[in-house]
């Protein structure tokens, strides 16, 4: 049997093509009382995180998860991976997350994303990004 996190990787690699029909599917994966937090948000509850999704699909007119990579086991993994998505116009946005994941009875009790906004704001732009990461070397 696979483990947790493989069984989430293959979902998020398909939700990009599925959109709101891969929702169906999200009790599969996330407890009924789940646990959601990043950076923006802290909610309670597989509506809440459901609502999530239907909010990206909707403002973004392609999103998918890329380069997507799970380690741990099925009680405790983290899944790497990038999250692409583009407006209705204009290019492409980057933003390379990681999610610590908690699991109990097979399904995502805690769910806890991470990732660098700012630098999301920048991807698309190759001289603001040079210029970011100029200005980050000579402060840090």
């Amino acid at each position: 049997m696979n483990p947790l996190h493989e069984k989430l990787q293959r979902y998020y690699e398909e939700m990009g093509d599925l959109r709101e029909r891969a929702l169906d599917r999200l009790g599969d994966y996330f407890s009924e009382d789940v646990h959601f937090r990043d950076p923006f948000r802290n909610t309670y509850g597989l509506p809440a995180l459901h609502e999530l999704f239907v909010r990206w699909f909707k403002r973004y007119r392609t999103i998918s998860f890329t380069n997507v990579r799970g380690a741990g086991d099925d009680v405790h993994f983290t899944l790497r991976y990038d999250r692409n998505v583009r407006m209705r116009f204009g290019p492409w946005f980057v933003a390379p997350m990681a999610s610590i994941c908690t699991a109990e009875d097979g399904k995502v009790v805690e769910l806890e994303d991470y990732y660098d906004m700012e630098g999301v704001f920048v991807s698309p732009f190759r001289r603001l990004r040079a210029a970011r990461v100029g200005m980050v070397n000579a402060f840090f």
